[in-house]
């Protein structure tokens, strides 16, 4: 009977996670573009860049160091960990100018935050969804989190819009609030039964993964992360950039995340049908892709539907992908040292793409880094081996 009970209350564990994770990603989309924004307004794409580089640098430094702290710690311990040093470091831009004002110096704090939180949510997630159907666990997951994210973006606009401040100041409210949500998300994850993974031996050398059918997973991981940098990071600030308007690129933030809801509610009654359409997704994704050169007074719209196109398409893919990486590692007693060989592939594509755009936004313009968007759209193409199975 004691048995039973306990059973029952694990099987809560997943509602548990996406509420949790759904305070994370409303946090998120509070805070993630208009960070951007605020060192594009005060300086220029470049610091946008730069803060971006170091993030994803720091970021991978501290994943692997909280891969060796599972061995000591549960990773809904570092998972909770990372959300609220998250809020602290978000809370930092107001209390020091320090942290305002170097693009640079934020961004390897913020990576700090981000590398603990991500490993914990990495094998978290693993173990919460080990007894349930995966994808569909992931899709429901995505689709709450951007059911949370789809009216973010535009609180943030107006937020930062209408406030009476001005500075860094103008951005004050919506921080804080991104803050507060992270600190609720911290502790809802504390009430998860399921600890995830924890203990064992670790070693540096572990992450060089020599499995047979490792490679197929190495691509995916590598050329997903590229076009979604890019998009994710050069788009919002273009739109700001054109209209100079919060209230239109928060607009901007909320009209994607209700394709991404749209596509993720969808996944769960496609995925027998997914693994045929690949090929189709992947070319619609890359013409799609060309209509960011187009170039006259109502482009604007164009962007819209653009990103929204690539975004429906992208986003199953992506949920099978890790579908499929995830089925591959219940055949593994431990598995964080795949989890940080996986960040090594999705880091190096986010900085090769980060830095290809600083070099064309310093030397060009920002108009001729949209242009080059067709070009890291061809990266999708590296999903293929990873979601179809050779018959």
């Amino acid at each position: 009977m004691e048995e039973n009970n306990n059973l029952k209350q694990y099987h809560f564990d997943p509602l548990k996670y996406y509420i949790s994770f759904a305070f994370f990603s409303f946090s998120n989309g509070l805070f993630s573009i208009f960070i951007n924004v605020l060192f594009f307004a005060s300086s220029n794409i470049s610091e946008v860049i730069y803060f971006q580089i170091s993030l994803q640098i720091s970021q991978t430094v501290f994943f692997l160091l909280g891969t060796y702290l599972i061995a000591y710690v549960s990773a809904r311990f570092l998972y909770s960990l990372g959300a609220f040093l998250k809020a602290i470091v978000i809370a930092s831009l107001f209390i020091s100018p320090f942290f305002s004002g170097n693009a640079i110096y934020f961004g390897l704090l913020y990576g700090v935050s981000s590398g603990i939180f991500w490993t914990g949510n990495a094998t978290f997630t693993l173990a919460i969804s080990r007894s349930i159907k995966r994808f569909n666990f992931l899709s429901i997951n995505s689709a709450l989190s951007s059911l949370t994210s789809l009216i973010a973006p535009s609180i943030a606009g107006l937020l930062i819009a209408y406030s009476i401040s001005t500075g860094i100041g103008r951005y004050f409210n919506d921080f804080l609030l991104a803050s507060l949500l992270l600190v609720v998300s911290g502790i809802v994850s504390l009430l998860v039964r399921s600890s995830g993974e924890k203990g064992g031996q670790f070693h540096i050398s572990n992450t060089i993964i020599r499995e047979q059918n490792y490679g197929k997973f190495r691509l995916l991981f590598f050329a997903s992360s590229i076009l979604g940098m890019v998009m994710s990071t050069l788009i919002p600030v273009y739109v700001f950039y054109v209209t100079g308007n919060y209230v239109i690129t928060g607009a901007y933030g909320t009209v994607t995340a209700f394709i991404g809801f749209i596509a993720n509610i969808l996944a769960p009654y496609m995925k027998r049908k997914i693994k045929d359409y690949v090929p189709y997704a992947i070319i619609l994704v890359i013409l799609s892709s060309f209509i960011y050169i187009i170039r006259f007074n109502y482009s604007l719209i164009l962007i819209f539907f653009a990103s929204s196109v690539i975004l429906y398409f992208i986003t199953p893919l992506s949920n099978l992908g890790v579908s499929e990486f995830m089925q591959f590692l219940d055949g593994f007693k431990r598995t964080r040292h795949f989890w940080i060989n996986r960040e090594y592939y999705l880091v190096a594509g986010r900085v090769l793409s980060l830095t290809s755009i600083l070099i064309v936004a310093d030397y060009f313009s920002l108009y001729d880094a949209m242009a080059t968007l067709p070009f890291f759209a061809i990266s999708v193409i590296g999903y293929i081996p990873a979601l179809i199975k050779k018959r």
